[in-house]
C-alpha cells in the first residue's frame, strides 16, 4: 500500500498519464522479484482522470502484468487532510482514514504501508505533522499488528520539520511497540530537485520525473529487501581532507561493502551529525540531515582555526551502520 499526497498518486494531463509515480516502478520491481503483489487502497486515479474511463495502463515490461493501480495518496493533501478530513477529491467524497481503512465493504488490511507524506504540510505545523504521521502509523498497526512500515523522508528536503522527525518517530514506536516493523528510507540522499540540471529528478521542484521515481523505486525496493538484515556494513576507512578552509573543509573516505547494499554516511562532527543537504539554489541553504550518497563531502560554516573531530557512518538499507576511526582536523 501507498500513503501519500501528489508525489504518490502521479497525474494525468490531456488524457495521457504524466507523472507516473514511483508507485508503479516500485510495483513493477515487487513483481518481477517473484512476489504476489496486491496492491491496496480506496482510489485507482492518477491525479485529473476520468473515474468513469480510466486510462489503459502499463504492463510489467518484464512479467507483462497489469498495474496494480489501487493506491491512498491524493494530490495536494496534508497529513491532517488524510488522516482526520472528509474531503473530496476528483469528485469523489472521501472519509478519515480510520473509516475508510475500516470500511466493511471497502475497506483493506494492507501487510506492507509505504508512507511519504507532509510535503504540503506548513513549517509551522510540525508538531501535529508528527502527531498525524504517528497515528496514520496506529491506524495500520491496529489494523493489522503484523503490518511493515516503511516511512520516508521527503525528497522535498525544504520540508525540515517533517525529515527532521522521521528518525524520532521510528525510534518512538520501537520502544513503545517493539514488534511493529518500523524503517525509516532516506529519499532526501541523492535526489535532485532541481530541474534545469542535465540529471534533474522532478519535473517542477516537487514532482518526481521518471529518473526521480525510479530512484524513488529503487531506494524502497532496496529497504524491503533488506527486511531481516542484520548484518552492518564492512568499513575501514581512509578518510582523507582534501581541501582545508577558514571556514569549511572537504573530505574523502574509502567506500563500505555491505551483504546487501550500502545506502549512504553519516557524518559526525565532534559528535552531532553534520550531514547537511543544502538548497539547490542560489542561497545554497542547509535543508535536513540526509545520507551523503557518494565518498565525498564538503562541510560548511565551521570556526576558523578550530580543531573539529570527525567520524563517519556507513549505513546500509536496514539502517544498521558501522562507525570508522575518528580523524581530527584543523580549520585555517
Amino acid at each position: 500500500m501507498c500513503i501519500g499526497d501528489s508525489i504518490t498518486q502521479g497525474k494525468v494531463s490531456h488524457d495521457t498519464i504524466t507523472q507516473l509515480s514511483y508507485r508503479y516502478w516500485l510495483w513493477e520491481k515487487l513483481d518481477s522479484a517473484g512476489f504476489d503483489v496486491d496492491m491496496v487502497g480506496s482510489h485507482k486515479n492518477f491525479f485529473k482522470e476520468d473515474t468513469a474511463h480510466l486510462l489503459p495502463i502499463t504492463h510489467s515490461r518484464y512479467t507483462k502484468k497489469v498495474f496494480d493501480r489501487d493506491h491512498e495518496s491524493y494530490y495536494g493533501i496534508t497529513s491532517k487532510g488524510i488522516l482526520k478530513d472528509t474531503f473530496y477529491h476528483d469528485s469523489i467524497k472521501y472519509l478519515p482514514f480510520a473509516q475508510r481503512i475500516n470500511d466493511p465493504k471497502k475497506g483493506y488490511t494492507p501487510d506492507v504501508a509505504f508512507i511519504n507524506i507532509g510535503s504540503n504540510d506548513k513549517r509551522s505545523d510540525s508538531a501535529e505533522s508528527v502527531s498525524n504521521i504517528k497515528e496514520i502509523i496506529n491506524i495500520l498497526y491496529q489494523k493489522n499488528p503484523e503490518v511493515i512500515i516503511f516511512l520516508q523522508k521527503l525528497t522535498t528536503g525544504w520540508n525540515a520539520q517533517i525529515n527532521h522527525s522521521i528518525d524520532s518517530i521510528v525510534k518512538d514506536f520501537k520502544k513503545e511497540k517493539p514488534e511493529l516493523k518500523i524503517i525509516s528510507v532516506d529519499m532526501a540522499s541523492g535526489f535532485i530537485n532541481n530541474p534545469k540540471r542535465p540529471d534533474a529528478m522532478t519535473f517542477d521542484w516537487a514532482h518526481p520525473n521518471e529518473s526521480g521515481q525510479k530512484y524513488m523505486a529503487d531506494k524502497l525496493f532496496k529497504a524491503f529487501m533488506s527486511l531481516g538484515d542484520t548484518i552492518a556494513p564492512t568499513f575501514n576507512p581512509e578518510i582523507k581532507i582534501i581541501r582545508t578552509d577558514a571556514d569549511s573543509v572537504v573530505i574523502s573516505w574509502t567506500p563500505a561493502t555491505d551483504n546487501k547494499w550500502v545506502a549512504g554516511y553519516d557524518i559526525y562532527l565532534d559528535g552531532k551529525k553534520a550531514n547537511w543537504r543544502y538548497s539547490e539554489g542560489e542561497k545554497q541553504d542547509r535543508q535536513c540531515i540526509a545520507l551523503v550518497p557518494k565518498t565525498e563531502y564538503y562541510l560548511k560554516k565551521l570556526k576558523p582555526n578550530t580543531g573539529y573531530k570527525i567520524i563517519i557512518a556507513a549505513v546500509d538499507y536496514a539502517n544498521n551502520q558501522t562507525l570508522s576511526q575518528e580523524k581530527v582536523f584543523h580549520t585555517n
